[in-house]
C-alpha cells in the first residue's frame, strides 16, 4: 500500500503537466499509442471501453478519435488525475470517471476492450496476475486487453541498457531540469517485469490468444483476445 500511495502522490502532483510532458518521456510516443488502434476496431460490435490507470485520459483520446462511437469508462487512482481528464472529455456523453485502485478494488461492470497505459507496471507481480485475471472477468465473448506499458529486460544486461538509453534520451530531449529530476524520481516506484512472464501472465489469467504488437526498448504494447473464435475474427 505505501508504494500505491506514493504512485497516488507523486502523479497527483504532476497531474496538469502530464500530458505535455509525454512526448518528451516517451521517445517512441507515436507508435507506442497508436500501434494497437487497427486491433482495437476489430473487435466486433465493439461498445463499451475500460481504461484502467486512465490518468489524464491520453490512451483514450487517441482510441476515441479512431472509434468516436464507443462508450468510455475512465478508471484511475488519482483523483486529480481523473479531474484533468473530465476536463478534456468535458461536455461529451459517452465518458464515465471513476476512483479504482488496481491492486485491490474489483472491476465494476463488462467490457468489450480494457485498455491500459503506462499504469500497471507500479504493480508487483502478484498483483499484476490479479489484475490480469480481474480484467479478462470482466471482458465479454471476444473482448480485448491491451496494455501499452513499460517492462523490464530479459536479463540484466539488456535492463540495464534500455534504462541507460531511455535516461540518456530523455536528459536530451529538451524537457527542463524540474520535470526530469521529477520523472528519474518517479521511476523508483517502478515494479517492470519482463514481457515474456507477462504473456505468460495473461495465458494463465484465461486469454486463449496473446501477444505483443510492439516493443521498443522497455515500451512494449501488448495483450490478449478472450475466447477468440479464430476462424471469425476480423483482424
Amino acid at each position: 500500500m505505501i508504494v500505491i500511495d506514493e504512485v497516488k502522490e507523486k502523479f497527483g502532483s504532476v497531474s496538469k503537466k502530464y500530458d505535455s510532458q509525454r512526448r518528451y518521456l516517451i521517445p517512441c510516443f507515436e507508435d507506442f499509442y497508436h500501434t494497437c488502434l487497427p486491433l482495437i476496431k476489430s473487435v466486433p460490435n465493439a461498445k463499451k471501453v475500460l481504461d484502467i490507470g486512465a490518468g489524464t485520459g491520453l490512451f483514450s483520446q487517441f482510441v476515441y478519435e479512431k472509434n468516436p462511437h464507443l462508450h468510455f469508462t475512465l478508471a484511475d487512482i488519482s483523483s486529480p488525475m481523473l479531474s484533468v481528464a473530465k476536463e478534456r472529455f468535458k461536455g461529451m456523453d459517452n465518458f464515465d470517471f471513476i476512483e479504482l485502485d488496481l491492486s485491490k478494488d474489483r472491476i465494476p461492470g463488462k467490457y468489450d476492450i480494457i485498455i491500459s497505459g503506462l499504469a500497471i507496471h507500479h504493480l508487483e507481480d502478484a498483483d499484476k496476475l490479479q489484475l490480469y485475471i480481474n480484467v479478462y472477468n470482466a471482458l465479454n465473448e471476444d473482448g480485448l486487453f491491451i496494455n501499452a506499458d513499460q517492462v523490464s529486460g530479459r536479463s540484466i544486461l539488456f535492463d540495464s541498457l534500455f534504462k541507460y538509453e531511455w535516461r540518456e534520451t530523455v536528459s536530451n530531449s529538451g524537457l527542463d531540469h524540474e520535470a526530469l529530476i521529477q520523472a528519474f524520481e518517479r521511476t523508483k516506484l517502478d515494479k517492470l517485469a519482463p514481457l515474456d512472464v507477462q504473456l505468460k501472465m495473461l495465458e494463465k489469467a484465461g486469454f486463449n490468444e496473446v501477444d505483443c504488437v510492439y516493443k521498443n526498448l522497455s515500451f512494449a504494447v501488448f495483450g490478449g483476445f478472450k475466447d477468440a473464435d479464430i476462424e471469425t475474427a476480423v483482424i
